[in-house]
């Protein structure tokens, strides 16, 4: 069951790759950032917008965010 739904979240990210609006960047290291009040981890950017993958109460999603809506979490050091 683990393989099917990791299988389903890996095409849900190729799709969203696909729809970039503009030049695309993957990052190497997702970051943790908030949009609104939901947190999630950016794993793309293009100039406009910022590919962010959430995962909250069981609900997967990847959806492109316009940048300047998505503020990154400071990590403790």
């Amino acid at each position: 069951m683990e393989a099917v739904e990791e299988m389903n979240r890996s095409a849900m990210r190729e799709h969203a790759l696909e729809q970039a609006p503009g030049r695309l960047v993957v990052v190497a290291a997702p970051v943790t950032v908030k949009v609104r009040s939901v947190a999630g981890k950016a794993i793309a950017y293009t100039v406009t917008h910022v590919l962010v993958e959430r995962d909250a109460d069981g609900e997967y999603g990847v959806r492109w965010e316009a940048n300047w809506q998505v503020k990154r979490v400071p990590t403790g050091s």
